[in-house]
């Protein structure tokens, strides 16, 4: 499919981590009013009482909802990273500089490669293994679900994004 793309060096793969860390950040947000928007419904049918809180996000914030509510916003931004690469093989910020996550054969991942990656790219720290491996253009997440980041030339990524919108 791709056979002689060049792979994703650390400041590519850099660039879009901030630049999807960014949207990530709305999308957190409006997954953190949502949750208190259930429990204000909550409080209003008088299933949840926040006598003893300051507020919602004290209730939320406190015993055994903490670790709920962390774990929600974990499965937001899993969800964020698995549904881009199943769906489109990039993220918005990896669509921006013109990356394309595969697996070794030029395929598209499945579920639970692109959990596993998300899961062992150690929230980006295992881009850091790009260094310890040099030239071999595989970070430790790459290594491990037998996956690889591209770089497309302007008219493969041009072609990617008209065949996307196409469909």
């Amino acid at each position: 499919m791709y056979p002689d793309a060049p792979r994703a060096g650390f400041a590519r793969r850099l660039s879009a981590i901030i630049y999807d860390v960014l949207i990530l950040c709305a999308i957190i947000m409006l997954a953190a009013g949502l949750a208190m928007l259930l429990v204000q419904c909550l409080v209003w049918s008088s299933l949840v009482s926040l006598q003893g809180y300051a507020d919602i996000a004290e209730y939320l914030n406190s015993g055994w909802r903490r670790w709920v509510y962390f774990s929600y916003f974990l499965a937001v931004i899993l969800g964020f990273y698995i549904y881009f690469w199943c769906k489109a093989g990039q993220t918005l910020g990896m669509r921006a500089w013109r990356m394309l996550l595969v697996t070794a054969e030029g395929t598209p991942l499945s579920f639970w490669q692109a959990l596993s990656r998300a899961l062992l790219s150690l929230f980006g720290l295992g881009n850091f293994w790009l260094w310890l491996r040099w030239g071999k253009g595989l970070a430790l997440q790459d290594q491990l679900t037998k996956t690889q980041m591209i770089v497309l030339s302007k008219e493969q990524s041009k072609a990617l994004n008209l065949h996307k919108t196409a469909r």
